[in-house]
């Protein structure tokens, strides 16, 4: 055995198998560097990824447009001890915090800052774990608005007594309440009573609060005049005719910059000679047939009185006409537009039935058993729902004054179950007050769709990682040893 001589030591660095080994291990070393400098600059950048399947964790355009609109200071405070916050609610909001600079995401300890909280507890209050407080930091008078926990996820109440989750609404909650507390005032909306009119749907009641209108009833015969906060009039499918009194009262109403939304039901011997008087004063009228579409791309499978409306280009429809959202109009009667009419009226068609769909009497509908067309029809198309603006220049105060009208040939799209009668109302009340911003959020399924991987998937699945795998690890480790032995 030769003695490690100076000699013997310098030569052994000039070996090839030391050359081969110096190389992988300054190559090591540079690769381990640069996973190393890339991991610290990746964590400073400020970007996170959404990889869940239905975004539980992203915002939604609309929230992006309001945070772009934000004018004021805004600050979401969570209601926990420090370092004891909620993990995925806590991403949702640091997505508000990093894309706006206007937001501030804060929390709140009751117990270890009462002071702090006070300000949020007044009308004997109370703050409980996990419940978000978003508050304008424009003094402590400032609008706040306090979401509670349960309202951050919606339920399903339809298997009995048991409440089911169903979906994330921390955006639907959050964004309205930035919205809230970034307003004036929240406009009033005024649902007119006593004609036998309908309720409107829980579900559309919730998404007008979320949006921050307040509803309120209405009945002329005591009232006799329409309030001076009212923001919008709803009339939901009157069955029965108002007093010249009453007529005289809407009339008066928006003739003054009033805002209102029609929803007309067809309903036979109905006789509403004052309901429409006034729609005839803004230049529209109440067909009284029933439309059925031939076309059956364009109804409700098996029911062709179901329409399958097409949209015209409109602020009201144009998120129909760019996403797919689903609408149905069930027994609607069409809209005229009358050709004697003032000239300061502008009237947009926003839905119509299609050139193959035809419009029936009452009298015909009861006699005929089918619904082919028939003798007496008239042909399509018919206008399903029109936007109405009045513009008219006052002598006295030099300023030009504006009403707007939405008016539906029925009301049944209210009583689906599908989202875009939500849409279309909240669209139609926003376009109706100049609204810019329409927030209406669609929540987040936290339903996980489990993989279904078939018998002949499995198998596959199974042939890669245990032979093929370990088989090309060995082949590698072969050729390496190889190649090595010869060095």
């Amino acid at each position: 055995m030769n003695k490690p001589t100076k000699a013997n030591i310098l030569r052994s660095f000039k070996t090839r198998k030391f050359k081969y080994g110096g190389y992988a291990t300054l190559l090591t070393a540079i690769v381990l560097a640069v996973l190393l400098v890339i991991n610290l600059v990746v964590d400073l950048i400020p970007m996170r990824l959404d990889l869940t399947r239905n975004k539980l964790y992203s915002l939604s355009k609309e929230t992006y447009k309001v945070l772009d609109n934000l004018e004021e200071d805004i600050t979401i405070y969570t209601v926990n001890p420090v370092n004891q916050g909620i993990p995925l609610l806590e991403e949702i909001l640091y997505r508000y915090q990093s894309y706006s600079d206007k937001i501030k995401v804060d929390y709140i300890d009751p117990d270890r800052d009462p002071v702090k909280a006070q300000r949020f507890t007044k009308d004997d209050k109370t703050l409980s774990k996990g419940d978000i407080i978003v508050a304008a930091d424009s003094g402590d008078d400032a609008k706040f608005k306090h979401i509670k926990s349960y309202e951050l996820v919606n339920y399903d109440y339809s298997s009995g007594y048991t409440a089911t989750p169903q979906s994330m609404a921390v955006e639907q909650r959050v964004t309205s309440a930035i919205v809230y507390v970034s307003e004036a005032e929240a406009p009033v909306v005024y649902m007119l009573e006593g004609h036998g009119e309908t309720d409107l749907d829980a579900d559309i009641k919730r998404q007008m609060e979320l949006e921050n209108y307040t509803i309120q009833s209405l009945n002329l015969l005591i009232k006799k005049t329409v309030p001076e906060d009212a923001d919008i009039l709803i009339i939901n499918s009157p069955s029965t005719d108002l007093t010249d009194e009453e007529e005289a009262a809407i009339r008066e109403y928006l003739e003054n910059e009033g805002r209102a939304i029609f929803l007309m039901d067809f309903m036979k011997d109905q006789k509403l000679d004052n309901f429409n008087s006034l729609l005839k004063s803004y230049g529209v009228a109440t067909n009284k047939r029933v439309i059925i579409e031939g076309n059956e791309e364009k109804h409700y499978p098996f029911y062709p009185h179901y329409l399958l409306p097409e949209f015209e280009d409109h602020d009201i429809t144009s998120p129909f006409k760019s996403n797919t959202i689903f609408l149905v109009m069930p027994v609607a009667q069409g809209i005229d537009i009358l050709e004697t009419r003032r000239n300061t009226l502008k009237i947009e068609p926003l839905m119509k039935s299609s050139k193959d769909s035809y419009a029936r009497t009452a009298e015909s509908m009861e006699n005929t058993k089918t619904f082919e067309k028939s003798e007496g029809d008239t042909d399509g198309p018919f206008n399903l729902a029109v936007a109405i603006k009045d513009e008219v220049f006052d002598q006295v105060t030099l300023e030009t004054k504006v009403t707007k009208l939405v008016v539906f040939g029925t009301s049944g799209f209210l009583g689906t179950d599908l989202q875009g009668r939500i849409n279309l109302t909240i669209n139609s009340l926003n376009w109706l007050i100049d609204r810019e911003q329409s927030i209406t959020i669609q929540p987040k399924s936290i339903y996980e769709v489990p993989l279904n991987v078939t018998a002949n998937t499995f198998r596959i699945y199974g042939f890669i990682s245990v032979l093929l795998i370990p088989i090309g690890a060995l082949v590698a480790g072969f050729v390496v040893w190889l190649r090595r032995r010869h060095l």
